[in-house]
């Protein structure tokens, strides 16, 4: 699993964005308690203060130093602070020598900014009535206690819910990876032309399920007209075989049996030609119908590429020689076998060499090699004929598609069309290349998954 992946996944999103609201609550919660509690202790030491202040106060002024050192002595803690002063500023006892210049002498609390005290100290300074100046003082040693528990607090949460927050996230998002990867393995089959193939539905029927079912639905309609657009192309072809035979039963019979001459004599033998043409096309068609309806794995069987494209070159040799074309042949004796079906491998590379001897001009070249690969085995027949046009490359892949190059030779458009129907079948890829001058049509037999390298390699 890649963290882009994990990222984009919408419970992964969700549990980061609820553990994030989960933690700015927690600390609005500890802020809350924090300043509740360091209210309420402020409000206790100012208490402590002026009850200090009081308390040294009311014994009189006969024994005050003495009250106030004592005071001092008292305190273990070492929190307290006094100190008493005469009327014009001067010592006289406790453990603060000098006034602090920003408290005014009013006896009420403030906060006392003084170094070595911790932040929310409170003092106060009271002019007795006799003439003297009391100073009392409390630092912050508890509120500095709690203030420090609440930062920790809020450390160790944070960093727990960061943890417990990803791994629940990972967590929470594991199965919907792993259906998505299941749809995307399914649509992925549906792309590769594997008809059947539907989208996995679990139990909980969530939203994911709702696309499925959507998703499902829209490839049963399109499975469905895609067999009712193929079968009438194929009943048609089927229902007109008959009568074109039977036509061309006719035209033989009157062409043996007459004794024609001149242009009527051409008329018959044209008309013969047509109707051969005509029963080519149907029997083509039906062929790539039968190759699109043949089970996937049925006839597959670990096939030698060597022994294919020994037995294409040993059956076009004549042809090859009749047209005055040569035809050449590198097979690479250790490319691997392929999974495959071997007669319609060879029939593939029957036509792919059949179409390279039909547009290489005479005194041309077509060449047949056999290339062994990291990724496997790859097949290339090239020749120095016309060529196509980098823009027809995808159309002359279709059903009676031709070239505006080549489309005065005799032929139907399906050859390239049972080739490709041959490709998809075993998931392998075809690819028209310029083979300066000429065409180079390489099929790569491999899964189709590598299908960009293939074409970085053409």
């Amino acid at each position: 699993m890649r963290p882009r992946e994990l990222w984009r996944t919408t419970p992964f999103r969700l549990t980061l964005l609820n553990g994030g609201v989960f933690a700015l609550a927690l600390m609005a919660l500890l802020g809350l308690i924090y300043l509740q509690t360091a209210g309420y202790l402020a409000r206790q030491i100012d208490g402590i203060v002026v009850s200090e202040a009081k308390a040294l106060r009311l014994g009189g002024a006969e024994k005050l130093p003495e009250r106030v050192n004592q005071a001092v002595a008292s305190d273990s803690r070492h929190i307290e602070y006094y100190g008493l002063f005469s009327e014009e500023g001067i010592w006289i006892a406790g453990n603060v020598r000098a006034l602090p210049l920003d408290l005014p002498i009013d006896g009420k609390p403030r906060d006392l900014h003084e170094k070595g005290l911790q932040p929310g100290a409170r003092a106060s300074v009271t002019r007795l009535p006799w003439g003297e100046v009391l100073f009392v003082g409390h630092d912050a040693l508890v509120l500095t206690g709690l203030r420090t528990i609440m930062i920790n607090a809020l450390a160790v949460s944070g960093v727990l819910i960061l943890i417990f927050g990803l791994a629940a996230a990972a967590a929470l998002s594991l199965v919907p990876l792993r259906r998505i990867d299941a749809l995307r393995d399914a649509s992925r089959a549906a792309l590769e032309g594997q008809l059947g193939v539907r989208l996995p539905v679990s139990p909980r029927r969530d939203e994911i399920d709702m696309l499925a079912g959507v998703a499902n639905a829209m490839m049963d309609e399109s499975e469905r007209l895609l067999w009712e657009v193929k079968s009438v192309g194929e009943n048609v072809a089927h229902d007109l075989r008959t009568p074109l035979n039977r036509l061309r039963a006719l035209l033989y019979r009157v062409s043996q049996g007459t004794k024609l001459e001149g242009g009527e004599r051409q008329m018959i033998d044209q008309a013969l030609a047509e109707t051969d043409e005509l029963l080519a096309r149907f029997r083509a068609l039906q062929r790539i119908g039968e190759i699109e309806r043949r089970d996937r794995q049925a006839f597959f069987e670990p096939v030698r590429l060597q022994a294919i494209l020994e037995h294409v070159v040993e059956l076009h040799e004549p042809l090859a020689e009749d047209r005055g074309v040569a035809l050449h042949a590198e097979i690479a004796p250790e490319a691997p076998p392929v999974s495959a079906d071997p007669t319609l491998l060879f029939e593939a590379v029957s036509n792919l060499v059949d179409n390279a001897l039909k547009f290489t001009p005479r005194g041309g070249a077509v060449r047949l090699r056999l290339t062994a690969k990291a990724e496997g085995p790859s097949i290339e027949v090239s020749d120095n004929g016309p060529g196509v046009a980098e823009a027809d490359r995808e159309a002359v892949l279709q059903r009676f598609y031709r070239a505006k190059r080549t489309a005065n030779e005799p032929g139907s458009g399906l050859g390239l069309s049972i080739v490709t129907a041959i490709a998809r079948l075993h998931h392998f890829t075809l690819v028209l290349g310029d083979a300066r001058p000429g065409l180079r049509v390489t099929l790569h037999c491999w899964p189709r998954g590598l299908e960009g390298a293939a074409a970085g390699a053409t």
